[in-house]
Order: C-alpha cells, then sequence, then structure tokens
C-alpha cells in the first residue's frame, strides 16, 4: 500500500503527552482545542487501567485453579512488590499521604468513564480520613461489570480465610487488599497501612479505607481478623 495514511507531524503529535498538547492549547488561547484535549484525555488512561485489572483478576483465577486458595494467599504475599512502598509511606508526613491517597483513587476512578464508573468521597474527623468507593474503580467495579459471572468468569474463595475478611464466595482480586493493606504491612512495619472494611453487598456498599492521622489510634480488630494483637493494646479494646 503505497498511500500515507499519516504526516510525520501527525505522528509526532500522537506520540506526546496528551496533558503537554492541552497546556500548550491554553497558552496560545485555544480553549476549545484545550477542552477537547482534556475530554480525550480522561478515557485513555482507562483502557489500559481496565485491561490490567482484568488481567491481575484472570491470572489469580489461574493461580486458584492451579493451587486451591491456598495458593492464591503464596501469590499475594510474595508478588505484591509492595514491601519499599509501604516502607516509605509510613515514612512521610501522614497529611501529605492524603492527598496521595486521593491521587490514587482519582487514578483508579478513570476520571468517571465507562460503565459503572468509580467514584469516592472522603471525609474527616478527629482521628482519621474515610475513603469510600462506590463502587472502587477496580475490583468492585469488575463485579458490578459482570466479570464474576458466566463463562470464563473470574474466581472467587472457596473457604472463608481472614485474607477474605471471613467470607466464601469473595471476589479473588479484591483480597489482595486485605495483604496490601492489613496482614503485610502489619508484618513490615508493625501496624497496618491502609485498614479497609470491603463492602457487605459489592452491587450497593461502599468499599472503605481509613487513614489514620496517628497509627496507634487504629482499632484493634484490623489485627484480630488475622488472629494478632496490637502492640499495647489493653486486653478488651477496640473502636470504630
Amino acid at each position: 500500500m503505497s498511500e500515507r495514511w499519516f504526516s510525520d507531524d501527525e505522528l509526532t503529535e500522537m506520540s506526546r503527552p496528551t496533558m503537554d498538547r492541552a497546556i500548550e492549547a491554553l497558552d496560545r488561547g485555544d480553549v476549545a482545542r484545550a477542552r477537547e484535549l482534556c475530554d480525550e484525555m480522561k478515557h485513555e488512561w482507562r483502557y489500559l487501567h481496565d485491561l490490567m485489572v482484568e488481567g491481575i483478576g484472570a491470572l489469580i483465577s489461574f493461580v486458584q485453579d492451579r493451587l486451591g486458595d491456598d495458593g492464591v494467599a503464596e501469590a499475594w504475599t510474595h508478588g505484591q512488590g509492595w514491601r519499599r512502598d509501604v516502607e516509605t509511606i509510613a515514612r512521610r508526613d501522614r497529611k501529605q499521604i492524603v492527598h496521595a491517597l486521593a491521587a490514587t483513587w482519582r487514578a483508579h476512578s478513570c476520571s468517571g468513564t465507562g460503565p459503572h464508573p468509580g467514584a469516592f468521597t472522603i471525609t474527616e474527623d478527629a482521628e482519621k480520613f474515610t475513603f469510600e468507593m462506590n463502587p472502587c474503580g477496580s475490583g468492585q467495579r469488575l463485579v458490578r461489570m459482570g466479570r464474576y459471572e458466566g463463562p470464563g468468569a473470574l474466581g472467587v474463595t472457596r473457604s472463608a480465610h481472614d485474607w477474605s475478611f471471613g467470607r466464601a464466595g469473595f471476589p479473588l482480586y479484591c483480597t489482595h487488599c486485605s495483604f496490601m493493606n492489613e496482614s503485610l504491612p502489619i508484618r513490615w512495619i508493625g501496624y497496618p497501612l491502609y485498614p479497609s472494611d470491603p463492602p457487605d453487598d459489592f452491587g450497593r456498599d461502599p468499599c472503605t479505607w481509613y487513614w489514620y492521622k496517628d497509627p496507634a489510634d487504629i482499632p484493634e480488630r484490623h489485627w484480630a481478623r488475622y488472629g494478632l494483637t496490637r502492640p499495647g493494646a489493653d486486653a478488651g479494646a477496640d473502636g470504630g
């Protein structure tokens, strides 16, 4: 085929970051083009995001097919690659992490695009910040999009485990959060990083993460669900 489809300039423009192009459009006063590029950019990340999320869900389902629920736990324990990040976050100013966690959930929400778009709210009280995702832009969205139904359905836990929040039939993709947020950080830094509560009903209820201003205020129950005791906790002490 001899006909050329794009000029060199057009191909170069395609390869440049959309944000850079939008800023340049604003600088030259072309607001309409900047708005057009911003609208395009809202969708760009979702294609890759959803491919990665569904790929991880399929991969951990394959692990379960071959190695059972115990294999899932072993895969999440040894395949997270998360320890350095946990230790870095633990050293950071805790107020800064509120911004960082909000940025993480904005990214997971993919600018509210696509079917069952991710969305979240943030509230603050004296002890903590509460992030309520409804739906979470990754695992909970998989449920609402029907990825756990029909031929090729993603896997769910076959039995109840501490890492499935005590629930059988819990979506396998979502089990990584118990390792990432709670049990592995407890092992590495002595307390949960983002203590969490999954939805009771994935089709209706929010997935909830907490960021405590002082880790000493994290409730005992986030240790107890793994058969552990918070260091220095009084017998019977607990919180919300």
